[in-house]
């Protein structure tokens, strides 16, 4: 027996994504491109990259809708209130939400919503007022009612158990794919030897700790420099201390990078590193072992429980930690050095966006029926 499922692409609302966006996009495209018999209805802006090539998938229904030229605000009043209508009009019986925020209203549909992370929910002081207040409002009322939850991590699955009560037949795991990226750019003549860090200017990231620790890295590692790609983004609470820090010598703010300039960035760092606070599941992770790169991670959240065996992990609160591990890692021999990257690499090929979809397409006929 057959049904119609809905997809909710209000991630596309942006032309340059990051995080869940990029994970979003990645998840439909594997989903839509799984062998199936059941139709898919996606409603997205075409504008996002790849989401166009959509409508000439079969079995796959792409309605435009122009998430770019409107504000947050009326892409999140449409989520919770036209998809559900929208939805059923084109037949659909089971809806997917793949950003956390899903709406309480139904219309008859089975729902299910990936969940990313509580770090709106448990920790609000990183997030501006409005913005952790409304994710609330658009979030939890339909996290608490949806059929199935979907955590993208087993750490996350924990809190949600812990702090929605979510019962087990309702609450499954599924990790996220990696993103080999695409590129082969040669490296930029005279760059100096550099760590590299990713998202890093939102509270959670942890910068100020990391920018302590490469200061104190760099009395022994000459010409060493701090690479930091990302940019200010107005939903996230202000870091005062912030502006001084991104003054010290030897840091370089890279701002919004392409897959291939950030293909360039993680394949000619020494190191990357990702000390932050709390996450999800934290994709960069798997995107630097890909790319060549030796990590250096938080031992805290679910970051363990992805970095894998070749991660060195240290306590993000305690620069001195960071600073250690990243000086250990700088020092590496050369054949451990090897071990390591082969490790890395061979741990991050291990998630991939092929079985993620195969364990959707269950969820979704387990919802259905």
């Amino acid at each position: 027996m057959s049904f119609t499922l809905a997809l909710n692409g209000r991630f596309s609302g942006t032309p340059k994504p990051t995080g869940t966006q990029v994970v979003a996009y990645h998840l439909f495209d594997a989903i839509l491109r799984a062998p199936r018999g059941e139709e898919a209805v996606v409603f997205a802006d075409p504008r996002f990259p790849g989401v166009a090539a959509w409508a000439e998938l079969p079995r796959t229904r792409l309605v435009p809708v122009p998430f770019q030229d409107w504000s947050r605000g009326r892409a999140q009043l449409w989520e919770q209130f036209a998809f559900p209508l929208a939805a059923r009009r084109r037949g659909a019986r089971v809806a997917h939400h793949p950003i956390t925020t899903c709406p309480a209203w139904h219309n008859g549909l089975r729902t299910v919503v990936t969940l990313h992370d509580l770090n709106f929910y448990l920790h609000p002081e990183w997030f501006s007022r409005r913005f952790s207040l409304v994710l609330r409002l658009c979030a939890v009322p339909g996290l608490q009612r949806a059929d199935r939850v979907v955590a993208i991590s087993d750490y996350v699955a924990g809190q949600a158990r812990e702090h929605f009560h979510l019962r087990p037949e309702r609450l499954t795991r599924v990790y996220n794919g990696n993103r080999p990226l695409p590129g082969d750019a040669p490296s930029l003549p005279g760059t100096p030897p550099y760590i590299l860090c990713v998202g890093s200017l939102q509270p959670h990231k942890n910068l100020p700790r990391l920018i302590e620790a490469y200061r104190r890295l760099r009395p022994d590692f000459p010409g060493l420099e701090l690479h930091v790609v990302g940019r200010p983004q107005a939903r996230f609470a202000a870091q005062p201390e912030l502006a001084a820090l991104l003054e010290t010598p030897g840091l370089k703010v890279l701002g919004y990078l392409s897959e291939a300039e950030l293909q360039r960035a993680y394949r000619d760092a020494r190191v990357f590193c990702y000390p932050s606070l709390e996450e999800g599941f934290g994709l960069p992770l798997l995107e630097a072992a890909l790319a060549g790169t030796l990590v250096v991670s938080s031992n805290a959240s679910c970051l363990p429980e992805i970095a894998g065996p070749a991660a060195e992990l240290v306590d993000p609160l305690d620069p001195g930690a960071i600073a250690a591990g990243l000086a250990k890692m700088l020092r590496l021999p050369e054949e451990e050095r090897a071990r390591r990257l082969e490790t890395g690499a061979a741990w991050a090929g291990r998630f991939t966006w092929e079985a993620a979809a195969e364990a959707y397409w269950k969820i979704f006929r387990a919802a259905a029926y």
